[in-house]
């Protein structure tokens, strides 16, 4: 299409006429809930006949999509490839691949390695959500999100949000150690000690600390040297640890080793449970040792979209990110995105005016599932999924971006979400494939190690929001933007995809695979590539100071009216790996500095 053609459409708030689309391409009507009709009332009016759904919406999927292997900085591997943030984290899963560990075998070690090395948002004290997906499928979510305690006063969550959003009042029932072991319960091949061990010895003997988590450990200094357990895990009684310090945590391999023996039960009962509760007692907290005890992992089907003949799988409810994704998408599909040039001033001003109507769905349209029934659950869904309807109601105008007070009724009440998570990405020999993103909120979350285990414990507390739908509520899974992403076509495994990065994970998601399916790029290129983001909240457009779009381009989104962020610091961490013709290309994004490594084939007899 033309440039012209594409403006008009884009101002009519059209869906270009379709060239033919495959199947793939035809999104299918959501089912109908399947719940017991409510018997009508004697006294009722007949109910008026039902309308008759729209008819499906086929759209131009455009030329076909093909992938590109190879890039600079890609690991090329044939035996399996694990890519973190922390290369012990990336070596110690590979070596699990290749002593006959699956992905999730590697994906349950990686993480709890990450929890010694990776400290600001590796955890045992967090949550985070993983998608699990055998060579030939079907494709699990496990949601291990941090509930709220049960006994949540709302006085004491505004009192802590108005201050600084950290504290024992922030921290929520820790997921991390129920989703690691309810994901190896369902798919792991290997003993569950033996993925803990490499992370109890790590902690047991020390390791380096790198230039990444040196940054991090001095950023947080001012807040963590208040409490007295954290100053005594990340400081040497003069000040923060720096780079090349040795980190000894025997409190934290302690625990681990608890873990070792005793599975999730060695976290969640005994005496690690009891030393949070206390911890976190003396100085208000609410989470008690009944919260932890009935805390559960969920496994749920995993949320799917199309895009141009490919297949995403996504996290679903209580994951907004997911939602975002979809909707950012679908935006972009209807409107051909694939068409404008990358870098562009229209393609820059499309992304950023379809991800300014996602985030607002993402933090006042979504809610923990479990607090919906059944109807109610399959009627947010659908709404998520009318991304034409969404358009209609607030179509993207090509010559002006829309006031985000114009998007959402809600806009003067939005919080600012933080940025610190990690992710990474796991494939195996067999096909198996992991994407897992993990989190403590903040970095470092609550600011708070429990005396005597090394625990590092979240705020996710301050995720919930004081308008909206997600609110404070015991028991309740607060909202989180993760989005680990798995895209397939034809039932073959292409990417695995995800990022941290708070509100920005979903865009940081969809300019990647868009890099790749839309734009033609090698994985290094696509994952190295500039990010935009436009969060809703507040209403400006934010980039990347080291890697800014093209001069012209920035020029060209002030004069159509974008207010640009001085916010210009990096954006995600996208440890990524692309499968073209049964070879897995890994790419450690350079923003933090992991590692992307290879499983070395097994030695023959």
């Amino acid at each position: 299409m033309k440039r012209a053609g594409w403006l008009l459409c884009l101002a009519l708030g059209c869906t270009p006429a379709p060239r033919g689309a495959p199947s793939e391409a035809v999104e299918k009507p959501t089912p109908a809930p399947t719940h017991p009709p409510t018997p009508p009332r004697a006294s009722a009016a007949p109910a008026p006949a039902p309308a008759e759904p729209p008819p499906p919406e086929v759209l131009d999927p455009g030329p076909p999509v093909v992938l590109k292997p190879g890039g600079h900085g890609t690991v090329r591997a044939t035996h399996g490839a694990v890519v973190a943030v922390d290369p012990e984290a990336a070596k110690i899963g590979a070596r699990v691949l290749e002593s006959g560990g699956n992905a999730v075998d590697a994906a349950v070690a990686v993480a709890f390695v990450l929890a010694v090395t990776h400290p600001s948002a590796g955890n045992l004290g967090g949550g985070g959500f993983m998608l699990v997906r055998p060579k030939s499928g079907p494709t699990s979510a496990i949601d291990f999100r941090e509930t709220a305690p049960a006994s949540l006063p709302r006085d004491a969550f505004d009192a802590m949000i108005a201050s600084d959003g950290i504290g024992p009042v922030s921290v929520g029932v820790p997921g991390t150690v129920r989703g690691l072991a309810l994901a190896h319960q369902k798919f792991g091949r290997l003993p569950w000690a033996k993925l803990v061990e490499p992370a109890q010895r790590l902690a047991e003997r020390g390791h380096r600390i790198r230039s990444r988590e040196a940054q991090t450990i001095a950023w947080s200094w001012p807040s963590l040297k208040k409490d007295r357990g954290a100053a005594a895990e990340f400081g040497d009684g003069k000040g923060p640890r720096k780079e090349k310090d040795l980190l000894v945590r025997k409190d934290l391999a302690r625990t681990l080793s608890r873990i070792a023996e005793r599975g999730a039960t060695g976290f969640y009962e005994g005496d690690t449970a009891r030393a949070i509760v206390q911890a976190l007692g003396q100085r208000g907290g609410a989470l008690t040792l009944d919260d932890l005890a009935k805390y559960e992992a969920k496994l749920r089907p995993p949320l799917e979209l199309g895009y141009r003949g490919l297949t995403l799988e996504t996290m679903p409810p209580p994951s907004a990110g997911g939602v975002a994704l979809l909707q950012i998408l679908g935006m972009l599909e209807r409107h051909r995105a694939y068409t404008l040039g990358a870098g562009s001033v229209e393609d820059a001003h499309l992304f950023l005016e379809a991800s300014r109507r996602a985030q607002a769905d993402k933090r006042f349209g979504v809610v923990d599932p479990d607090a919906l029934s059944a109807p109610e659950g399959a009627a947010r869904m659908a709404r998520f999924r009318d991304v034409r309807g969404l358009l209609a109601r607030l179509p993207i105008e090509p010559g002006r971006p829309t006031p985000s007070e114009k998007v959402h009724p809600l806009y003067g009440a939005a919080l600012r979400e933080l940025e610190h998570t990690t992710h990474f990405s796991v494939v195996d020999q067999d096909g198996m494939a992991v994407s897992c993103t993990t989190t403590l909120s903040a970095g470092f979350g609550s600011k708070i190690v429990v005396p005597g285990t090394g625990i590092v414990l979240n705020n996710a507390v301050a995720s919930f929001a004081s308008a909206g739908e997600n609110l404070p509520v015991g028991g309740r899974r607060t909202v989180s933007s993760m989005t680990p992403t798995l895209v397939t076509k034809g039932g073959e495994l292409w990417l695995v995809l995800g990022s941290p990065g708070g509100d920005t994970i979903p865009s940081t998601v969809a300019q990647v695979f868009r890099n790749l399916v839309d734009h033609g790029m090698t994985l290094d290129r696509a994952v190295q590539a500039g990010r935009i983001h436009h969060g809703f909240v507040p209403d400006e457009a934010r980039y990347e100071r080291a890697r800014p779009p093209p001069k012209a381009t920035l020029d060209g989104l002030k004069r159509l009216g974008h207010t640009l962020s001085k916010k210009t610091l990096p954006m995600g961490d996208a440890n990524n790996i692309l499968l073209v013709g049964g070879v897995a290309y890994a790419m450690a994004d350079p923003r933090e500095g992991g590692a992307a490594v290879a499983a070395r084939p097994k030695p023959g007899p």
